[in-house]
C-alpha cells in the first residue's frame, strides 16, 4: 500500500490540478456534448481569482473542483446539466509565487468570488477524491453563502487515520483476485519504463496500474478519460502539503448547509463507512452507497448517479 500513498500524494483521479486543454476524444459523449465543443465552454471574469473558472450548463450554480475546462464534457450527461451550472475550477495559469502564498483559505475565499462574480447569494460546492475538504471548509468560513456541499469519493479529512483505514479495507475485503490483478499491473511499471515518460505521463501509467483500488470492475479501462490531459503537479503537491493532517470535524456541527456524500463500497481508498462517525454532526446530511461502484460512480454507474443528484438537488 505504499504505491498508493505515493499515488495519493499526487491526487486521485478528478482534480483540478490538471492544464487546459482540449481532448481529442470524450468518453460518454451526447448531443450535449457536441454542441459545449462546438460553442465552448464559457469562462469566466473573475477579478483577483487564484485559479481560472469555466462555466456549463444551467440550474444551480455549482463550483466544481474535477480536472479542467474539458473535465465536464466528460463526466456530466446533458440531463445534469440542465439542473446544475458547473463553475470548473482550473489552475491553469497559476504561478510559482501564488503557490507558495496559496492556503486553503485563499481557495475557499476564490469560490466566494466566483459566487460574486455570477451576481448570486448562494452557490453550491462540489468536490471530488481530495478535493472532499473544499466544500465543509466553505460552509465553515461563509456559512450564509453556501447553498450545497457534495462531496464525491472522499473523507471527512485526510490524514494518517484514514491511511490507516484505507490499508485495512483493502487487505481484509479486496479479492485475492483484486490483488493478484494490481500486483500484475505494478509489476509492469519498471524503472525503465518510467523513466521514458513525461511527468504526465508517469503519473497516468502510475494512476493506471492501480484501477483495482479504485473502480468496481478492477479491470476497468481508464485510458481514454486521460487523453489530451496535461497535469499540473506543481499545484498537486502544494494542495497536497496544505490538507494532509487537517482535521476540521469537531466543527462540522455548525455547518447548517444540505450535505450530499456519495461513496462507492469498492472504493479502498476512501472507506465509505468513515462517514458514519461524522455524520450526525451534521444538520442536514445525507449518504448515497453505489454497491457497484468504487472512486468514481459518475463514471461507473452514470446515469444512477445522475439521478440520485438530481433528485438531491430537488428535495433541497
Amino acid at each position: 500500500m505504499e504505491r498508493l500513498l505515493c499515488v495519493i500524494s499526487l491526487v486521485v483521479l478528478l482534480c483540478p490540478a490538471f492544464g487546459c486543454r482540449q481532448a481529442k476524444e470524450v468518453p460518454r459523449e451526447t448531443a450535449a456534448d457536441v454542441e459545449t465543443k462546438e460553442e465552448g465552454l464559457k469562462p469566466l471574469n473573475v477579478e483577483g481569482a487564484l485559479l481560472t473558472y469555466f462555466a456549463e450548463g444551467t440550474g444551480v450554480p455549482c463550483v466544481v473542483f474535477n480536472v479542467s475546462e474539458n473535465t465536464i464534457l466528460r463526466l456530466y450527461s446533458k440531463e445534469l446539466k440542465r439542473h446544475i451550472r458547473f463553475i470548473n475550477a482550473c489552475p491553469k495559469d497559476i504561478s510559482k509565487e501564488e503557490l507558495n502564498n496559496m492556503t486553503i483559505g485563499t481557495i475557499v475565499d476564490d469560490i466566494d468570488k466566483v459566487r460574486m462574480a455570477l451576481g448570486v447569494e448562494k452557490i453550491a460546492v462540489m468536490g471530488h477524491s481530495m478535493f472532499s475538504v473544499i466544500p465543509p471548509e466553505y460552509a465553515l468560513k461563509y456559512p450564509e453563502r453556501a447553498s450545497h456541499l457534495i462531496i464525491t469519493g472522499g473523507l471527512p479529512s485526510i490524514s494518517a487515520k484514514n491511511d490507516k483505514a484505507s490499508n485495512e479495507y483493502w487487505e481484509k475485503e479486496a479479492s485475492a483476485e483484486r490483488k493478484e490483478i494490481r500486483k500484475r499491473y505494478r509489476a509492469a511499471l519498471t524503472e525503465e519504463v518510467m523513466s521514458r515518460l513525461s511527468p504526465t505521463e508517469a503519473f497516468i501509467r502510475d494512476y493506471m496500474a492501480d484501477v483495482p483500488l479504485f473502480f468496481y470492475d478492477p479491470n476497468y479501462d481508464i485510458s481514454s478519460f486521460w487523453e489530451g490531459i496535461e497535469i499540473n503537479t506543481d499545484f498537486v503537491n502544494r494542495y497536497w502539503e496544505l490538507i494532509y493532517g487537517v482535521d476540521n470535524t469537531d466543527k462540522f456541527h455548525l455547518i447548517k448547509t444540505p450535505v450530499l456524500v456519495i461513496s462507492g463500497r469498492y472504493d479502498y481508498w476512501g472507506p465509505y463507512y468513515l462517514w458514519d462517525e461524522v455524520k450526525d454532526k451534521f444538520t442536514d446530511f445525507t449518504f448515497i452507497l453505489f454497491e457497484k461502484a468504487g472512486h468514481n460512480p459518475m463514471l461507473e454507474t452514470p446515469e444512477e448517479f445522475d439521478k440520485k443528484l438530481i433528485d438531491w438537488i430537488e428535495s433541497h
